[in-house]
């Protein structure tokens, strides 16, 4: 039984954006590539689970950056089951070059629910020997917080509707495409002046195909960036970056 997983990417020019670097959300696709892989080789993937309707869905991820890679670079994602609890499983991740040189580390938070009534099972009754596979050796990552957002001056709202192209096997807007609309709110102009430390994201309610929804940008301080997205006026997903201006 691998309880720890790796797998190299090569950085092409559709996964960097135009500073030429891998952008936030397609690493997040390296991440969640591997993290499928990984539960491939340990019988618990989303195939698997399809047969008893089930499937996995991410409730909350962690990341924080030293630097993303240059195109053409190579990079490797590791990836372990570090924890879990009656519903929820936490997963993290190293990203390094290929020499070793850690880059960036990521953590998330998953729960197996009923594709029929979309709630969440208990995971010991889906796999009774999941603490087997809890990796007890690799040092933990940080954990993603939960978010609560109160803001006094957002943004206009950037108002969206789901597409085909942004729903994913469990026929609900993909992951990692709200994060690329939260950083498509921040803007370009933004990552002339800026670069992101580290994402703190929260995923509430799923989204489904053609529906409407408001993202809202609030700046509580120099070093924070808060994005929150909204439907039929409830939060369905936030994001915290910690940031800093670029020196150079």
């Amino acid at each position: 039984m691998l309880k720890v997983f790796d797998n190299q990417y090569r950085v092409n020019y559709n996964d960097s954006d135009y500073t030429g670097r891998l952008s936030i959300a397609k690493l997040g696709n390296y991440i969640l590539d591997t993290a499928g892989l990984h539960a491939i080789e340990l019988g618990i993937s989303m195939h698997q689970l399809a047969k008893r309707n089930l499937t996995w869905v991410i409730s909350g991820m962690y990341f924080s950056f030293s630097s993303l890679p240059k195109v053409n670079s190579m990079v490797v994602v590791k990836t372990f089951v570090k924890d879990f609890s009656k519903i929820a499983c936490k997963r993290d991740f190293i990203v390094t070059t290929e020499n070793g040189e850690k880059i960036a580390e990521a953590s998330s938070q998953w729960l197996v629910i009923n594709t029929i009534t979309r709630r969440p099972v208990f995971l010991d009754e889906v796999f009774p020997s999941f603490g087997e596979i809890v990796n007890l050796e690799e040092k933990k990552v940080e954990k993603n917080k939960h978010l609560r957002f109160s803001f006094s001056n957002p943004s206009a709202p950037f108002k969206y509707k789901v597409m085909y192209s942004d729903i994913d096997i469990n026929t609900h807007l993909y992951s990692m495409r709200y994060l690329e609309l939260s950083l498509d709110v921040l803007g370009k102009d933004f990552f002339s002046e800026y670069r992101i430390l580290s994402a703190d994201i929260n995923f509430i309610s799923e989204v489904l195909y053609n529906q409407d929804v408001e993202i809202y940008l609030e700046e509580p301080s120099n070093d924070i960036r808060q994005v929150e997205m909204i439907r039929d006026g409830s939060p369905v997903f936030r994001v915290e970056f910690k940031i800093e201006k670029i020196t150079n």
